[in-house]
């Protein structure tokens, strides 16, 4: 399977996609074999090529991994939605939300 890519001016990886059709309509041309993996700065790059390392304050850290808001509204949606199956799977989805949050604060501590 061959995959597009758009190569940036600073040498990252910016959009990609397996599709050809959608590949040709965003302009995307460079193809490759080589592995694309995330960098410290969160752009693609690929394998072996050095992203630039940066230090970043607990609070972008904890931005980074928090869980998706969408989990949140789901399990509220699914709690206001007066369906007596959905209303407890709401329940422990929103529980499960905050103790990720909770877990993501106690590991980058003001």
């Amino acid at each position: 399977m061959i995959t597009y890519y758009e190569l940036l001016n600073d040498g990252t990886i910016g959009l990609s996609t397996p599709n050809e059709k959608v590949a040709k309509s965003l302009g995307l041309t460079l193809t490759t074999d080589k592995e694309i993996i995330y960098g410290f700065d969160g752009r693609r790059y690929f394998n072996g090529s050095k992203s630039k390392e940066i230090n970043l304050t607990y609070a972008e850290q904890r931005i980074l991994e928090y869980p998706p808001m969408a989990d949140y509204f789901d399990a509220i949606v699914k709690i206001n939605s007066g369906n007596d199956e959905l209303i407890p799977e709401g329940e422990k989805q929103l529980k499960n939300y905050i103790e990720k949050c909770l877990a993501v604060k106690s590991k980058y501590p003001k």
